[in-house]
């Protein structure tokens, strides 16, 4: 498993297989967050029997499945409040980390600079260039609302 650190609570990797939810717990995940929907693909390991093998090692499930590209603001505003309620460190995946990625720089648009989220990204092998202007307007959108 290829785990990279987004921020110091979030960490991002691609879907985990059911037997690697151990050595997550060991390495210290407290929170899983899928951003997978279910049946996405035939060889997707099955969404209840990962959230029953993660909380019976004591970590915290979460979902928000969400198809790639398709981020709306309730989806952005879910994964932010779990970010915001959950116990860290918190593991979030979905068939690449991808999804991870832009949901995460979306939910924080409203309280770190766009270019530092772009190069946080970069540093975990996801490029945000090409969602810089939704990054930009939800950023602006964020001080309109305050």
């Amino acid at each position: 498993m290829d785990i990279k650190s987004l921020d110091s609570r979030l960490s991002v990797t691609a879907q985990p297989r059911l037997d690697e939810l151990e050595q997550l717990a060991a390495q210290g995940f407290c929170t899983i967050l899928s951003n997978r929907p279910r049946g996405e693909s035939e060889d997707q390991p099955d969404p209840d029997a990962l959230k029953d093998k993660a909380e019976s090692l004591g970590m915290v499930w979460h979902q928000v499945p969400v198809k790639p590209g398709e981020y709306s603001q309730a989806d952005i505003e879910e994964f932010e409040y779990i970010l915001s309620n959950s116990h860290g460190p918190i593991l979030g995946f979905c068939r690449s980390g991808k999804r991870v990625a832009h949901l995460w720089a979306l939910s924080q648009a409203a309280h770190r600079p766009v270019s530092e989220l772009i190069e946080a990204a970069q540093s975990a092998g996801y490029d945000l260039e090409p969602l810089r202007e939704r990054l930009e307007q939800q950023a602006s959108q964020a001080v309109r609302r305050s």
